[in-house]
């Protein structure tokens, strides 16, 4: 009887990820092979294409497995955790930043940031520094996807699918769809799938609490566990105030970094599309992550003692909901997670045909799609082998990612608000965050110098400081590549 129901499962998520490759080779018919139809989508992504390509995209295995991990293992506080500051300054940063990185990319052709950066500041090597930085932080952010795909069929299938499938079966679904449609495939799929994850978060939020009585009676359930220590901060070390304060600002400065975010931006069709997109993303977050969020914290009275936290979702499926209904949880965990590896890998391979190939090979149009096409190849089997062997959780892999990508906003966002800023002052600012970073983690710094905070906190306020210090004790930069820029912001945010 357990094989049964484990081919069910089986079946009927095999049946939705046929309808994620069909959803895909539809959008890969109106591909056309231009450089910039299949890396750009000819940039025409409408508001709810765009919506779907930005939100989805952010919401990966970190919301279906990281936060309820959390949660599960540290109380209610994983909410404020992830997106206190995140929901509000996303929105900001896309109608500011973002509207300058739209506007850029339509008037010069860019597509990647490398581009951009290269040719505000008149560089040829500065752009390559920044893709191979964004290349090292998308790495760890590409494997939490892949470990979630391994994680849910695992637990979901009781073994049938053992972790290292499950790791292969969507990256084999996400490189069907990515290869032939390319940011057209991820922009549809996404918009199918982020409607998939969202319905089953949502039923979720409203079947397990009426499965033990209630909303009131699962809240109160964890409050008589140590006496009610799980309902606040308090007390709990991932909270400390300062620990607390750093992540929000990781969470909202490296999210709205992330390289596939970057070239996405550029896909909107107008500057309309993007004020909408700001006005209802905070909305998409709150929807998604409370339920994500309360789900582990309900998890904690209905599955004590729960070995790995990052499998409390999983595990509530199993436990609450019929046979039949657990091949739709499991389609539903994973299209969140395959939304946001679609665009991780596309943009990797972006990088090395636009910012590698195009630049110092001279590569024509159609051998680009070519080699891009190669090089997604290339990834997906280096994703495949790193989630074979990283053992870190979910949260401890985002979060080191996120902190990567946060201390590229000031040099890369330099270039769009401050006139003296330089290539030297972007070069010390990019290569001071990055070394730091890694001597925090390897212990080549002492944590004392955190000062309590995060790494990303002291690191961000001294490489302020450092570019400054550099933008003024070297040359200028090109006044007519400034003015330039200063006349296409004018009257701009």
């Amino acid at each position: 009887m357990l094989a049964e129901s484990n081919l069910l499962i089986v079946g009927i998520t095999a049946v939705y990820l046929l309808i994620v490759l069909g959803v895909g080779q539809l959008a890969a018919r109106t591909t056309g092979t231009s450089r910039e139809d299949y890396l750009m989508a000819d940039r025409s992504f409408s508001t709810i294409i765009l919506l779907a390509a930005l939100f989805a995209t952010n919401m990966t295995a970190v919301v279906m497995i990281g936060a309820p991990g959390l949660a599960y293992n540290a109380g209610a506080g994983a909410f404020g955790f992830f997106v206190v500051l995140f929901a509000f300054l996303f929105p900001v940063f896309l109608m500011t930043v973002g509207y300058r990185i739209w506007m850029v990319g339509k008037e010069f052709g860019h597509i990647t940031p490398a581009q951009i950066i290269n040719h505000r500041w008149d560089a040829e090597y500065l752009g390559v520094l920044a893709m191979g930085m964004f290349t090292v932080w998308t790495v760890p952010y590409l494997l939490v996807g892949v470990q979630g795909g391994g994680i849910v069929f695992e637990a979901l299938t009781d073994g049938l699918v053992p972790y290292w499938a499950g790791a292969a079966i969507v990256l084999l679904v996400v490189g069907g769809y990515v290869y032939q449609g390319g940011m057209r495939g991820t922009g549809w799929t996404n918009a199918f799938q982020g409607i998939v994850f969202i319905a089953f978060l949502l039923a979720m939020f409203a079947w397990i609490p009426l499965r033990v009585g209630g909303f009131t009676e699962a809240t109160n359930a964890v409050a008589r566990i140590n006496n009610g220590a799980l309902l606040n901060r308090a007390g709990i070390p991932p909270f400390q105030p300062r620990i607390w304060f750093s992540q929000g600002l990781v969470v909202a400065f490296g999210a709205f970094m992330f390289p596939h975010l970057i070239i996405r931006y550029m896909t909107a069709k107008s500057v309309k599309n993007l004020q909408q997109t700001a006005v209802l993303y905070p909305v998409a977050v709150i929807v998604v992550w409370v339920p994500a969020v309360m789900l582990g914290f309900w998890g904690i009275a209905q599955i004590p003692d729960l070995a790995n936290p990052d499998f409390i979702l999983p595990a509530l499926v199993g436990e609450f909901l019929p046979v039949w209904v657990i091949g739709f949880a499991l389609a539903g965990i994973l299209a969140a997670l395959m939304s946001s590896l679609d665009g991780q890998v596309l943009t990797l391979s972006t990088f090395f045909t636009e910012d590698v190939l195009r630049p110092f090979f001279d590569v024509d149009e159609s051998k680009e799609i070519h080699y891009t096409r190669l090089f997604l190849i290339a990834i997906f089997l280096a994703a495949f082998a790193g989630a074979m062997l990283t053992r870190d959780t979910i949260v401890d892999t985002a979060t080191f990612a996120f902190s990567g990508f946060a201390l590229m906003f000031f040099p890369i966002c330099s270039a769009f608000y401050w006139r003296r800023s330089n290539k030297y002052a972007a070069y010390a600012g990019l290569i001071w965050g990055f070394v730091g970073l890694w001597a925090f983690e390897l212990g080549l710094l002492p944590g004392s110098f955190t000062f309590g905070f995060l790494p990303f906190l002291p690191l961000a306020a001294s490489q302020l400081v450092l570019m400054i210090v550099v933008a003024y004790l070297t040359p200028e930069p090109p006044a007519e590549r400034v003015s330039e820029y200063e006349r296409l912001f004018e009257n701009v945010w």
